[in-house]
């Protein structure tokens, strides 16, 4: 466990410095201003990110995840090298405490008591405290990048809360649900008639008073039947169509007619029904804000990151 959130962590940052392996001879497959990105840290960066995939479903289907991935991650570690150029432009530190205060919420988390044993859970993963702190502090150095040149340049207005709320009002909204009970009479080829025609006879017996969920223990034939055929609550869109057209029909307590449905015959039963509720604005509105901050914060972001790109000298070699 310990050795799976270490490599969590270790995975929650790109590599961002070119000279991590200054002493070794290698591949360069970025230089960006100068600043170099050898073929060992991206394909270090691209492991992380197939590892956070999970396996893919063919070897073949791994090694075309992986190419797409060596673009991908690439483009990503010279936007934010390009960031951080910014920050070290601008003379911008992490103080040494926060990563002091970071890691020590991080070996409490993990139930780590030395440093010793923390710096040993990271060089199983492959890595280092120095590699960890950098990935850290690169982090809360994009972050205030980001904050200055960024979201300090967007805001958000009232009649554009109203707007993303009337057109976004499906997201707002609870949908109808019930909660139903069923009885379920499988058929083959050999015992459809007889199994319909004891179908009618149930229906028949419970209109005339016997207990539903009693008869669903007595006949049922599916799993729900030690429950007395109870589903619990399902919302709509939840249910197959053929079922839900049905269900959200009947008012609470009524039973359906016969639903015959592949090789089964269903009847079913309201216990509940609640209807659909849409949040009032007033109710939403921190959250209607925050999606449209988020999404000129990221527009705001691209277009940062591409006037860096216009002003930088980035030469490719993958």
């Amino acid at each position: 466990m310990k050795r799976h959130r270490v490599c969590i962590i270790l995975g929650t940052a790109l590599v961002l410095s070119g000279v991590a392996f200054a002493e070794t001879v290698e591949r360069i497959v970025a230089k960006v201003n100068g600043q170099i990105v050898t073929l060992t840290e991206l394909n270090k960066e691209v492991d992380s990110a197939m590892e956070q995939l999970g396996a893919a479903p063919t070897p073949q289907e791994n090694e075309a995840r992986k190419a797409r991935l060596q673009s991908e991650v690439l483009e990503r570690i010279i936007d934010n090298m390009l960031v951080l150029q910014v920050a070290e432009d601008r003379g911008l530190r992490v103080p040494s405490r926060f990563f002091q205060e970071w890691k020590q919420n991080i070996m409490k988390e993990m139930d780590i008591e030395t440093d010793e044993e923390l710096e040993r859970q990271v060089q199983l993963q492959g890595g280092s405290m120095a590699d960890l702190r950098k990935r850290f502090e690169d982090g809360l150095l994009l972050q205030e990048v980001r904050r200055m040149e960024v979201d300090s340049k967007v805001s958000v207005s009232e009649p554009e809360i109203k707007e993303r709320y009337r057109l976004h009002i499906n997201d707002y909204t609870d949908p109808a649900k019930v909660r139903l009970r069923e009885i379920v009479l499988r058929f083959d080829e050999t015992n459809e008639i007889e199994q319909g025609r004891k179908a009618r006879q149930i229906r028949a017996d419970i209109e005339q008073g016997a207990d539903f969920a009693e008869v669903a223990r007595m006949h049922s034939e599916s799993g729900s039947r030690e429950a007395g055929g109870d589903l619990g609550f399902f919302n709509d869109g939840e249910l197959t169509e053929s079922l839900a057209t049905v269900a959200f029909s009947l008012k609470l307590g009524e039973v359906s007619e016969i639903i015959r449905l592949e090789k089964a015959f269903y009847i079913l039963r309201v216990e509940e029904s609640v209807e659909a509720t849409t949040k009032e604005l007033d109710d939403v509105r921190n959250e209607v804000a925050d999606a449209i901050f988020q999404e000129k914060m990221t527009e705001q972001m691209e277009r940062f990151v591409k006037q860096l790109r216009e002003r930088a000298i980035v030469e490719v070699k993958l």
